[in-house]
């Protein structure tokens, strides 16, 4: 198993991965909010996604020792607790997409919207800062120890930061790809048939900008899982019931996905492509996977 993991990493991690999350959300998928297989009531998904989120930083961890030994575990856990970092990365890292949002929905909805938002302000604060930290505490920041600080941290310097970023949506939208079949799992209710379409570009196309932005907050940042973790809760935040329809009600939320692009876009142009990769002193073993890629 070691020899494996050696070798095959990020195989080995997916495989572990995959395992896990299928044996976790078997549960709500055979059940009545599934399939129907098991006469089974449950009260949400949300359980499910919480020790999903637990699942997959314990499969980076657990991979990481056979492949790297405890040298290998105490840099993945020095990127997974790398809180020290510009304090300016936090505010950023939570308000770039919920904004990206808010900004789409005046686009959209014109002057209307515009007052609702300026009417609600500290309320519209309150839904992204407690909602963010929350997420952010109880999933966000476990899942991302396992695509930003396992996954992308080897794929970049394989496929650069763009190939990385878009592999990791793909290989995220995998693991999520059960609860589209799940009531609660992607929306409010159950998706119907004729949806299900869209909802598999939103799990493997849409989110590719937001990925994008989210390489870049973890390479500009130092390598912070943290701040990645509060980005991915702000996207959580933005793109949640709780949020748009709650302040811009006349606006379809599918519209934020348009802001992201502009943001992952405009990122893209900044940094001419790179993502700041390369900005900050790399570990003796990603030094070693770049001398092998080139």
């Amino acid at each position: 198993m070691r020899s494996i993991a050696r070798n095959h990493p990020l195989a080995t991690f997916l495989a572990i991965a995959y395992a896990a999350s299928a044996a976790i959300f078997a549960i709500p998928f055979l059940s009545n909010a599934g399939i129907g297989v098991i006469g089974l009531d449950l009260p949400g998904v949300a359980p499910f996604v919480l020790l999903d989120a637990f699942a997959l930083a314990g499969a980076a961890f657990l991979t990481t020792a056979l492949a790297e030994g405890r040298s290998g575990v105490r840099d993945l856990r020095r990127r997974v607790f790398h809180f020290r970092v510009n304090p300016i990365w936090y505010p950023l890292a939570i308000f770039l997409l919920p904004a990206a949002a808010l900004a789409t929905a005046v686009v959209i909805g014109g002057v209307d919207v515009m007052g609702s938002i300026a009417d609600n302000v500290p309320e519209v604060l309150a839904v992204i800062v407690v909602g963010s930290l929350l997420a952010f505490a109880l999933v966000n920041w476990w899942e991302e120890a396992a695509w930003t600080g396992f996954a992308l941290e080897r794929l970049q310097p394989r496929l650069g930061p763009i190939g990385a970023s878009v592999v990791t949506t793909w290989l995220q939208a995998l693991i999520h790809l059960p609860l589209v079949f799940i009531a609660g799992g992607v929306t409010d209710g159950r998706v119907s048939a004729e949806l299900v379409p869209f909802y598999l570009v939103a799990l493997f196309v849409l989110p590719i900008p937001v990925r994008i932005a989210l390489t870049w907050l973890y390479n500009a940042s130092g390598r912070s899982v943290p701040v990645v973790g509060l980005a991915h809760a702000g996207l959580g935040v933005a793109a949640g019931s709780a949020f748009l329809p709650a302040f811009a009600p006349g606006v379809d939320p599918v519209w934020v996905y348009a802001g992201f692009a502009v943001v992952g876009i405009g990122i893209l142009a900044i940094t001419r492509g790179r993502l700041g990769f390369g900005q900050t002193e790399q570990t003796d073993r990603t030094r070693a996977e770049v001398a092998v890629a080139a």
